[in-house]
């Protein structure tokens, strides 16, 4: 008997440690890790198109803690520019293979990347498409 029950103790055990990553953002932000220059801003309400120069604006991401850091230098108080400098969480959901951009628990609209580039677009509710790049 007491092997029987040593074999149900392992087995309860094993299937208690095992995680569900399905909802893992892991293949998603494999590649967003390190700094992003926030490049252009555009939509809006009054329908702004705006560039920034490399540096004015930077979303510095780490993975291993899921926080983003923005060092934003921009001056220019009439010009939307997302977020103030600090440290923000985010995340990465995909809700019906549509990806979407989470931080500090906020949607900031749907997350689209390639290798040099990722674009935050938030028109489909009269938001901004934001444009970053390395």
């Amino acid at each position: 008997m007491k092997p029987l029950f040593s074999v149900y103790v392992v087995l309860i055990l094993s299937m208690i440690s095992c995680s569900n990553d399905d909802d893992s953002n892991d293949a998603i932000a494999s590649g967003l890790n390190g700094k992003w220059n926030l490049v252009n801003i555009s939509g809006g309400f009054t329908g702004i198109d705006h560039d920034f120069a490399n540096g004015t604006i930077v979303w510095d991401f780490n993975e291993t803690n899921n926080t983003v850091t923005v060092t934003n230098n921009n001056t220019d108080t009439t010009i939307s520019d997302i977020l103030p400098s600090g440290t923000y969480s985010y995340s990465i959901v995909d809700k019906e293979s549509i990806k979407e951009l989470i931080v500090n628990d906020i949607n900031r609209g749907t997350f689209e990347m390639t290798n040099d580039e990722f674009i935050i677009n938030e028109q489909f509710r009269d938001g901004f498409r934001v444009v970053f790049r390395r």
